[in-house]
Order: structure tokens, then C-alpha cells, then sequence
């Protein structure tokens, strides 16, 4: 039982390691991640000693993360949801493509035209074929989570932009309006 605990918490902090913290900074804590799982799997666990190990890895987790700034503050939940909908939408798609989608829905929170939160942009009506198609649901990709955190911290490729669709597939009329500025992928991106 504790044997199980400190292997999920230590697979947590492994993955969460490479969500949140820039690869620059993954390798010097990803030996302190190894080390605590080789203790845990060698059955040799000092419960002292793995939770000052802990602290260690989560105190250079919030270290790291404090050095760069975000754009955004996202809950879980949120995270979550924004991940889903990177992971629906930009199927197919490059790195680049999944943080410009990602963009494009932080921006739109940002944008007095549209709603204040991430849920309620995601869930605006027919604001998103994945919401429509059930795509939403899909289990988020890892590249989805890392796209998020990267439009998160301000990365946007999309030069601001609030709106994005593929032009081959799209059935808007109302889009054809729209002057698109940009083309990542499969997307364009107008504003």
C-alpha cells in the first residue's frame, strides 16, 4: 500500500516535471525523480528521508516555475478541459499548431468579445466542433498538456488571434467574413 503511494507520487511529479518545467530545467530534477523511484522500487524506502526528497523535488518544481511568468492563471479543472480541446481540435496537427490552438482560446478569454473563463469560451455555442462532435471527451495527449503550458506562459504563434478553423472543412457561412492573417497546418488564424 505505501509502496503504491509513493510510486504514483513519484510518477506524478515525473510527468508533472515535464508539463511545467521548461527542458532546460527537467534534467537536474528528473535525477531526484530517479533516485526516489530506484529507493521505492528497491524497497528500501525511509519515509524521512523520501519525504524530504519530496519537498526537495517540489520546492525546485516551484522554483522553476517561478522564473517564468504567465499570461494566465488556470485551475486543474481548467487545464484539463483546455488540453481536451487542444488534443480534439488539433488532431493531426504540429506542436505548433496545438500551442496556436491553445493561444487562440486564452485569447479569446482575454478578449472583452468574448466570455471571461475557459469553460465558458470552450462551451460558447458552436464555438468548437470538438464540443459539438463529442470530441471533447477525448483522453488529453501529453503534447496537448505541454502546447497548454506553453500558450499559458505566452507563447502565441498566432499573433493574437481569436478565431481559427480549416478552410477545407468549415460549414460557417459567417466565417467566410473573417480576413485570415495566418496558416499553421491544416488552421488559419484571423482576428
Amino acid at each position: 500500500m505505501i509502496m503504491d503511494r509513493y510510486f504514483k507520487v513519484s510518477a506524478v511529479l515525473f510527468v508533472l516535471l515535464f508539463i511545467l518545467i521548461p527542458n532546460n530545467r527537467v534534467h537536474a530534477v528528473e535525477r531526484n525523480v530517479q533516485l526516489l523511484r530506484i529507493s521505492i522500487e528497491g524497497n528500501d524506502i525511509d519515509k524521512d528521508n523520501t519525504k524530504k526528497q519530496d519537498i526537495e523535488v517540489t520546492s525546485k518544481v516551484k522554483q522553476a516555475k517561478q522564473e517564468r511568468r504567465q499570461i494566465i492563471s488556470l485551475t486543474n479543472d481548467e487545464l484539463f478541459l483546455l488540453s481536451r480541446l487542444v488534443t480534439g481540435e488539433a488532431r493531426g496537427e504540429s506542436y505548433e499548431g496545438q500551442v496556436a490552438v491553445a493561444a487562440v482560446v486564452i485569447n479569446r478569454v482575454q478578449d472583452d468579445r468574448f466570455p471571461d473563463t475557459i469553460k465558458d469560451v470552450i462551451y460558447q455555442k458552436n464555438a468548437f466542433s470538438v464540443v459539438n462532435d463529442g470530441a471533447i471527451h477525448l483522453k488529453p495527449t501529453e503534447s496537448a498538456y505541454k502546447a497548454v503550458e506553453e500558450a499559458i506562459y505566452g507563447v502565441d504563434p498566432t499573433g493574437e488571434s481569436v478565431y481559427f478553423w480549416n478552410p477545407d472543412i468549415a460549414t460557417c457561412k459567417w466565417i467566410e467574413r473573417l480576413k485570415p492573417h495566418l496558416r499553421i497546418g491544416n488552421h488559419v488564424f484571423a482576428k
